[in-house]
C-alpha cells in the first residue's frame, strides 16, 4: 500500500534496544522517515522539535514503559497515532492500553515487515483525516461566528427602521 500522496510518513520508533532501533531504521528507511531513540526523554524530544504522525513504542524499557511513554505522549503531543512493539505477551499491558484509547495497534515481535509497514500506513492515514477534520471544524467555528456576526448586525440594522415604521403605524 504506497504513501500515495507527495508526503513524507515521519515515524518514531522508541526501543532500549538498539539493535532492534537500527534493525527497524534499515528495513523502513526508504518509505518513511525514521526517527529512533533508546529511552522515552529522547523521544519525547524528537517530539517536540518534529512533525510525527506515527510513534511505536516497545512495552518494555528499564525506566518507563511503552504504555506509561504514551501516556506522557498522549497529554503533550495527542495527534500522533501510537502503535505498542513488543517481544513479550503481556496481555495486562495490552488490556491497559486498549482500555486507555491510547493505542491504534499491538503488535509482536518479531515483526512481519509488511503487516509493520501496512499498520504505518493505515495509522498515517487516520493521523491526516484527523487532522483534516480538525481543520475544517476550525473552519466551521470561523464560518459559524461569521454568520452569527452578521445575524446580530441585520438584526440590529432592521430594528431601527421597523420601530419607525411601527411607530408610524400606531399613529
Amino acid at each position: 500500500m504506497p504513501n500515495t500522496d507527495d508526503t513524507i510518513i515521519k515515524v518514531l520508533y522508541v526501543d532500549d534496544e538498539l539493535n532492534n532501533l537500527l534493525s527497524f531504521q534499515a528495513a523502513f528507511r526508504r518509505r518513511f522517515e525514521i526517527f529512533i531513540a533508546t529511552t522515552a526523554t529522547e523521544g519525547l524530544d524528537i517530539l517536540a522539535n518534529n512533525e510525527i504522525s506515527v510513534i511505536i513504542a516497545d512495552q518494555r524499557m528499564p525506566k518507563i514503559t511503552g504504555v506509561e511513554f504514551f501516556n506522557i505522549v498522549l497529554h503533550q503531543f495527542p495527534d500522533p497515532i501510537r502503535i505498542l512493539l513488543t517481544g513479550y505477551s503481556d496481555i495486562n499491558a495490552l488490556a491497559d492500553a486498549i482500555n486507555k484509547g491510547e493505542i491504534f495497534r499491538y503488535i509482536k515481535k518479531p515483526w512481519d515487515q509488511t503487516e509493520l509497514q501496512n499498520t504505518i500506513f493505515n495509522a498515517h492515514e487516520i493521523y491526516t483525516t484527523r487532522l483534516q477534520l480538525k481543520q475544517k471544524m476550525e473552519e466551521l467555528e470561523r464560518v459559524n461566528n461569521e454568520l452569527n456576526r452578521f445575524v446580530y448586525s441585520t438584526s440590529h440594522d432592521l430594528r431601527s427602521p421597523l420601530a419607525n415604521i411601527m411607530g408610524i403605524l400606531k399613529m
